[in-house]
């Protein structure tokens, strides 16, 4: 069942747990736990990924509005990978710590294409974006008038969302290097391995994009009503939310020393298989509430709808699988300061823009380009 650990840190050492050890009693007949669990998370891990695999079907064969199809295609992305990479922990346990950590980071691309997808919504046009930002009324308190810059906020959104893909990409090679250096220790959270630190950053990252999806979201949600918002937020929420919710009272459980090995079920059963299990269960509904939230039939063309064509195949894979815009994105989140000033410089004198809208005008005219 995977490896045997043995971790020093000067005179701290890590917990040594056997992943390979089996458990003394059978659940069933001659069926270990650990075969059942096997079985039971590879059968949800495929029909997760069938009912994707039809669900992407749909949409590339009836692929009418490229730019908001492809970025539901990338969130979709995310339930497969989940299912897999939970069944690949279960089989393979030994494997769970470097896997884990790129679930994150597969999620971190999902939140910024769901991001990005209701930005398609609210102004189908990238040039035209900033002027619906710059018209929109954002609540602040700490305004006096009550009110806020709607530019500056949707910045700010901006950033907070396209930080957590590179956090968690860092978080998941950090993970993998200090695995194999010895130092990271999957079952203790203390200030000497490198678990604490990485969890806490990764977590403090999650937790900023996800408030910011749900500000967003919020004061939107007027505007996208016709495109079931609610829905789509709630699918995409309930992946991200069961998931961190799970991790943390696993966290918690494991630093308790309460998960303890039984006849038939193995420390690796308790702390690695039944978690992992838990997930590839959730994705089972989570697919096909999928399905309703992010529907291909608004996307259906009528008689009536002569003058457009559906462009999918080919054309719509690629789509789904470039990263480009996620990539121009995350680059825009963090140049976004920078190229502010440099405007504000070069617009000091005439100036009926704000800053914010010339920066993002610059960025979407460089998409289009």
């Amino acid at each position: 069942m995977g490896a045997h650990y043995s971790k020093t840190e000067k005179d701290h050492t890590c917990p040594d747990h056997s992943l390979a050890e089996d458990a003394t009693k059978p659940l069933f007949g001659s069926t270990s736990f650990f075969e059942f669990n096997k079985i039971l998370a590879g059968s949800c891990a495929a029909f997760t990924c069938l009912v994707i695999l039809a669900f992407v079907l749909m949409h590339i064969t009836h692929y009418s509005k490229p730019n908001e199809q492809s970025k539901i295609l990338k969130i979709c992305l995310l339930l497969p990978f989940y299912a897999v990479i939970c069944f690949l922990s279960v089989a393979f346990p030994s494997a769970f710590v470097y896997l884990s950590p790129w679930l994150d980071f597969v999620q971190s691309i999902s939140l910024g294409a769901f991001f990005l997808l209701m930005c398609q919504f609210v102004s189908p046009s990238d040039s035209q974006r900033d002027v619906f930002f710059a018209t929109l009324v954002i609540k602040d308190k700490k305004s006096p008038t009550g009110t806020g810059d709607g530019l500056i906020w949707f910045r700010r959104r901006w950033l907070m969302i396209f930080q957590y893909p590179v956090v968690a990409l860092v978080a998941a090679i950090a993970t993998d290097i200090t695995q194999a250096a010895d130092i990271y220790c999957e079952w203790l959270s203390k200030p000497y391995f490198a678990r604490l630190w990485i969890n806490l950053a990764r977590n403090i990252s999650l937790t900023l994009a996800v408030l910011s999806v749900l500000k967003f979201y919020g004061a939107l949600k007027s505007h996208t009503k016709q495109h079931k918002p609610l829905a789509k937020l709630i699918a995409f929420k309930a992946v991200v939310g069961l998931g961190f919710l799970q991790r943390v009272i696993f966290w918690i459980l494991t630093d308790a020393k309460v998960l303890n090995p039984t006849d038939t079920l193995t420390f690796a059963d308790l702390n690695i298989g039944i978690p992992n299990l838990l997930t590839c269960l959730e994705m089972v509904p989570l697919s096909l509430f999928f399905l309703y939230a992010y529907s291909w039939n608004p996307y259906i063309l009528h008689m009536s709808s002569s003058a457009r064509a559906y462009q999918g195949g080919a054309h719509a894979l690629l789509d789904m699988l470039n990263p480009k815009d996620i990539i121009d994105a995350i680059i825009f989140a963090f140049t976004m300061n920078s190229e502010r000033s440099r405007l504000a410089k070069a617009q000091a004198q005439d100036s009926a823009l704000s800053p914010e809208y010339s920066l993002l005008e610059d960025h979407y005219q460089r998409r289009e380009v």
